[in-house]
């Protein structure tokens, strides 16, 4: 990510990562087949290392589903946070690029899936999909907020994200998606 920083990433390019691992090209094309390819692949990698570092009370059911999702949240904002300026630059990039929009789509949606699912929330049928789709809302406002913060503080990242979490609550309550007293059928 440091490299799609530095040159941005319409002038990265698979060999240009080559040259400055110092690893063969050849090598490095025979695990991606571009460089969208090795964007999913970092995706991967984020969803791994969150779901690696979180705390085992993310499965406590004592602890609110919101709570936990804003935890789990939080440790992919922390996962990111080497990689900032790099996942920054491609922020600026998605809007713009369909082939992009659809990768980035693709990696946020699979991501809130593993999310709901860790906490114990299914994911099954239309109720799974808008479940999904509205924690991939509450995501990109974290993402917005996360990425005009300065250094590791991120106090206002985390307020966005209990805001949005507790609308999104409110809003799937209202919809019977959730049990009001007890807020764990999200």
């Amino acid at each position: 990510m440091e490299l799609v920083s530095d040159v941005g990433w319409s002038n990265f390019t698979l060999a240009a990562l080559a040259r400055n691992q110092e690893i063969e090209e050849l090598e490095l094309e025979s695990l991606f087949s571009d460089k969208v390819g090795l964007l999913q692949a970092f995706s991967e990698f984020i969803d791994e290392q969150t779901l690696a570092n979180l705390d085992s009370d993310i499965f406590d059911p004592e602890i609110p589903i919101r709570e936990r999702l804003l935890e789990i949240m939080l440790v992919r904002f922390d996962v990111l946070a080497p990689y900032k300026d790099g996942v920054c630059e491609l922020l600026k990039v998605t809007g713009k690029d369909p082939k992009m929009f659809v990768v980035a789509a693709k990696a946020i949606k699979i991501s809130m899936r593993s999310s709901l699912e860790t906490v114990g929330v299914s994911t099954r049928g239309i109720k799974g999909n808008i479940k999904i789709k509205g924690l991939a809302v509450v995501f990109l406002f974290g993402m917005r907020t996360w990425s005009k913060e300065e250094g590791r503080d991120i106090t206002a990242t985390t307020r966005i994200l209990d805001d949005r979490l507790k609308w999104a609550e409110s809003l799937a309550t209202s919809l019977g998606m959730v049990e009001e007293k007890s807020g764990h059928d999200l």
